[in-house]
């Protein structure tokens, strides 16, 4: 099935939400967008007029209905105000105006078993494609659960948000200032162990050495794992191959370069050659 064609519209924000710790919500309406946009895949968002040249690649947070206090049918976008597109983007209020082109890339898709667990895997930021899939999947019948983890408590947005819609959630941060001190790979170690392994289907997002881990953990355990790739890139849609990533091709000694803003950003585990 061909994937619908991006949009590339303005719009005005609708809300723009401060979370706290660097972390916020902007939400827009482009229904011709949300019609098409499936969890995981990804907006290139830039403001008109600004000098900020390059747009910025976002996950989709919030499809109409994730979020309970939205607006009916709008869009979602969880940002973390790194530099200056993300501080270009914090300092924007109702109405001010949105250049938007979507849906873009590979998004995520429900385990094919019935009985599977999907356990979501997420560090920091990387938590942002979860929640349109939460809602999606337990209106599909599943029961996901979570890992979250990082650096810090301030880093964890939308906690309060998973912890009422997900059958559990494991925290780790870095400094123990939140859940279990130490890294996702411990509660994802224990659950790979568990005697749910073989109904396990795992879905990771988050810094690239973290997805990496898990792609390691996963493949030895023969579990399934889909990733949300990151990775910089200037176009979104193929053109600029600044977003290239290695995986194996034909053999296991063939190696190929394929686009996260085309062939991903959702790529699963064993595609890998990192």
């Amino acid at each position: 099935m061909a994937s619908p064609m991006p949009q590339d519209v303005i719009t005005p924000v609708l809300r723009n939400v401060d979370l706290g710790r660097g972390n916020w919500l902007l939400e827009f309406d482009v229904p011709a967008i949300a019609a098409a946009m499936r969890p995981a895949q990804f907006f290139m968002i830039g403001v008109p007029g600004s000098d900020v040249l390059l747009r910025r690649p976002f996950s989709v947070c919030g499809l109409p209905g994730t979020f309970d206090d939205a607006s009916p049918g709008t869009l979602q976008v969880l940002y973390r105000v790194f530099g200056r597109g993300t501080s270009l983007l914090a300092s924007l209020g109702p109405g001010a105006a949105l250049h938007v082109l979507g849906p873009l890339g590979r998004g995520f898709e429900p385990p094919a078993r019935p009985d599977a667990v999907p356990v979501f895997v997420a560090g920091g930021i990387g938590a942002a494609p979860f929640p349109a899939f939460a809602v999606e999947l337990k209106r599909a019948g599943f029961a996901p659960t979570m890992i979250y983890g990082a650096r810090s408590a301030g880093e964890l947005p939308l906690l309060d948000w998973f912890r009422a819609r997900c059958d559990g959630v494991a925290v780790t941060t870095d400094d123990g200032s939140s859940g279990t001190r130490g890294l996702v790979t411990a509660p994802l170690e224990t659950l790979l162990a568990g005697p749910d392994r073989e109904r396990l289907h795992i879905y990771a997002c988050g810094p690239s050495p973290m997805l990496k881990a898990v792609a390691t953990m996963t493949l030895a355990a023969g579990v399934p794992c889909d990733l949300a790739l990151e990775a910089p890139m200037a176009c979104g849609f193929g053109v600029c191959l600044g977003c290239v990533v290695p995986t194996h091709g034909a053999t296991p000694a063939e190696i190929r370069y394929e686009r996260v803003c085309v062939e991903g950003p959702v790529m699963r585990a064993e595609r890998m050659a990192w």
